[in-house]
């Protein structure tokens, strides 16, 4: 690796490419003026839009911040962040599928929020499954995601990395879909650069750091709600729109099993 100083990045940010409440320069201009991150993913949902405008903000302006061009896929068994991925994968497709799909592109497969609740079904959040997570060849398993009411998610995710860190990196990611939970989860890595941030995850070599406790952070994220789901719906219908989705239900085949 380029350095041997330790360095944070985030993984897991969205937009309003999606249904995050600040636009890629925004996003930016936060990390840069309250963060010492210094690379961060931009992951919204089903589309690469946002994370390719951030990116092309951040050089040709020259922020102190790499941009990973990712996307946060909805497969038929959970949410998979896809990281240097600037084509979009399809949704609904299986687990394994979804994985093969980003590594044909040169990205890395992340579950994201494993052994989110249950309830988190109806909003299209399905987790997958001890046997998904088992079986499927993942490059990384989140085990810090800044969402309100994951804490318990995070605990059982960490139980199981430790279980298997031999075959996967751990990843802290925000999720964040607003500015100011940017960073309140992150990856840590030996290097500066992205480059030295992909090495690390493909050696196994991250630590994790976050979200902590903060009751200020979900009462920001309350008062952002309607705004949230507002977004998030008209997400859904541009996906029809371009015909990516057929309905703006979610495409994962096993909700009606486990709801």
């Amino acid at each position: 690796m380029s350095t041997q100083q330790w360095s944070t990045a985030d993984l897991h940010v969205h937009t309003t490419a999606s249904d995050g409440t600040a636009t890629p320069r925004q996003v930016l201009d936060w990390v840069c003026e309250h963060t010492e991150l210094k690379v961060i993913a931009i992951t919204d949902h089903n589309v690469v839009d946002g994370a390719l405008e951030a990116a092309r903000i951040a050089t040709a302006e020259r922020y102190p911040v790499e941009v990973v061009v990712g996307q946060e896929v909805e497969s038929a068994q959970g949410h998979i962040i896809g990281l240097w991925t600037a084509e979009r994968v399809p949704i609904g497709m299986s687990a394994a599928e979804t994985v093969e799909a980003i590594h044909a592109q040169g990205g890395l497969a992340i579950v994201a929020h494993p052994f989110a609740p249950r309830w988190w079904h109806k909003h299209g959040l399905c987790r997958g499954d001890v046997g998904v997570y088992d079986a499927v060849p993942f490059d990384g398993f989140e085990i810090a995601n800044s969402t309100p009411l994951l804490m318990n998610a995070n605990v059982l995710a960490r139980m199981y990395y430790r279980a298997n860190r031999r075959r996967l990196a751990s990843t802290g990611g925000s999720d964040a879909h607003i500015l100011p939970a940017i960073g309140s989860s992150r990856t840590l890595f030996l290097g500066a650069s992205a480059e030295d941030l992909r090495e690390a995850i493909e050696a196994r070599a991250t630590l994790v750091r976050g979200p902590g406790f903060s009751p200020l952070r979900g009462l920001r994220y309350a008062r952002k709600v309607p705004e949230i789901k507002r977004r998030d719906v008209e997400r859904r219908i541009r996906e029809i729109e371009a015909g990516v989705r057929a309905t703006c239900e979610p495409p994962h085949q096993d909700d009606a099993a486990r709801t």
